[in-house]
């Protein structure tokens, strides 16, 4: 936005920050004491080209009854815009701010460049018949490098700015997106990490971009890095949603790994891999995708060895089963996580199952003991002041041979 048949022409910053830039002087919500005449500007600026009434843009600017004579009012604001855009910015004389056809609007004769205008006049020009493939990537490139962030974001929980959010959000992860698969194509992986990494902060809940990121890293061979996003992602769901990510991105994580490991020869190299990176203390903490492998082969051994094997689901909930507020549910999961990875065994493991549930496998005990254990442990998450008043219930059963499943089906 600052080339140099640019340079004297007003910018205005929409995307990621809302902010007006002429010949070096910086204008901003921080730099405007008077909150009404900047949300006066954020309206006008944001509906530019359009006819807005006055009872509109009072609508926007004040709750019912919040100003005596609202219309006089909207008409003082209107001239302190004007001043600060003069005063602060140095704007020649012509009016960015036109009083038209019986309301206030933004002058669209005046020289000046909105960076959403040129965001969607690059994905514009990237749909074009007829581009090269370099061509089609330069303009989706452009278009992600505009985006800075979402649409006006000090004015999101605004009414009449939330469906712009939506609409050019929208409009960057497709880009993102398409730019990312290109970039993957082209075996440039630093590149489509960085497109993903950008979507991902714009809306974390779209799994494509965690699908393309992972395939990322693993080009780079960074699969540590790519394992760990997949973590990552399975809690921000649990945390955020309640439920595990996708088959398909499992799938995908798992194909993608397997496909693309290393080739070793030395076997101690892969041993030591292998190894915990850590001193082991209390139980296995995995995921879910780990506990149902692990699961799966005690099954197929435990009629064999003859060991009994026991699964139990933690849940916790407020009490009288009121759900648990959503500010204290990191707190409360951190501290049954600590609580059950300590007071079990190294043999045992735990994995996060829902948004405050874990599910528990203990090997070489008794229904019994396996009780008096739960029951044990249940009294000690209770007990930890965790912020909110919870209730910790355990449910209990015996891991079921796998040769047993098939002759109940035969």
């Amino acid at each position: 936005m600052e080339s140099s048949t640019e340079k004297d022409m007003l910018q205005v910053q929409m995307l990621g920050d809302f902010c007006l830039t002429y010949n070096g002087k910086v204008l901003s919500g921080e730099s405007v004491r008077a909150k009404q005449v900047w949300n006066l500007l954020e309206y006008i600026a944001a509906n530019r080209g359009r006819e807005n009434s006055l009872d509109r843009i009072i609508e926007a600017l004040w709750e019912e009854g919040d100003a005596e004579d609202p219309a006089n009012a909207l008409k003082n604001l209107a001239y302190r815009l004007r001043t600060t855009l003069k005063n602060s910015l140095g704007l020649p004389a012509s009016d960015y701010i036109v009083f038209k056809h019986g309301t206030y609007s933004w002058n669209m004769e005046a020289p000046c460049v909105f960076d959403t205008d040129l965001f969607e006049e690059e994905l514009k020009r990237a749909k074009q018949q007829g581009l090269s493939r370099e061509e089609i990537y330069q303009h989706y490139s452009r278009a992600v490098s505009l985006y800075k962030g979402n649409y006006m974001p000090q004015a999101s929980y605004k009414q009449w700015a939330q469906s712009q959010t939506a609409y050019y959000q929208r409009l960057f992860m497709e880009a993102a997106a398409v730019l990312s698969g290109m970039l993957l194509e082209d075996q440039r992986y630093a590149e489509a990490e960085d497109a993903c990494r950008a979507a991902i902060a714009c809306d974390p809940f779209v799994e494509v971009n965690h699908i393309n990121l992972i395939r990322a890293l693993v080009g780079s061979n960074n699969q540590k890095k790519a394992r760990e996003h997949y973590e990552f992602v399975c809690r921000l769901y649990l945390d955020e949603l309640g439920v595990k990510p996708s088959d398909t991105i499992t799938k995908i994580y798992m194909d993608v790994i397997n496909q693309n490991a290393e080739f070793e020869r030395d076997l101690a190299a892969i041993k030591e891999e292998l190894k915990e990176d850590t001193e082991v203390k209390g139980a296995l903490m995995c995921n879910f995708e780990v506990f149902r492998s692990i699961y799966r082969l005690q099954a197929r051994a435990a009629l064999r060895s003859g060991s009994s094997i026991y699964i139990a689901l933690l849940t916790a909930t407020g009490r009288d089963g009121a759900e648990i507020r959503p500010e204290m549910l990191e707190r409360i999961v951190d501290n049954m996580t600590t609580v059950i990875s300590s007071f079990l065994r190294k043999d045992d493991m735990v994995c996060r199952y829902g948004r405050a549930q874990f599910l528990i496998m203990l090997a070489n005990i008794t229904y019994e003991n396996m009780g008096m254990v739960l029951d044990r442990l249940i009294r000690q998450i209770n007990a930890c002041k965790m912020g909110q008043k919870v209730e910790v219930h355990g449910q209990v059963r015996a891991l079921d041979p796998v040769e047993l499943e098939e002759k109940r089906h035969e």
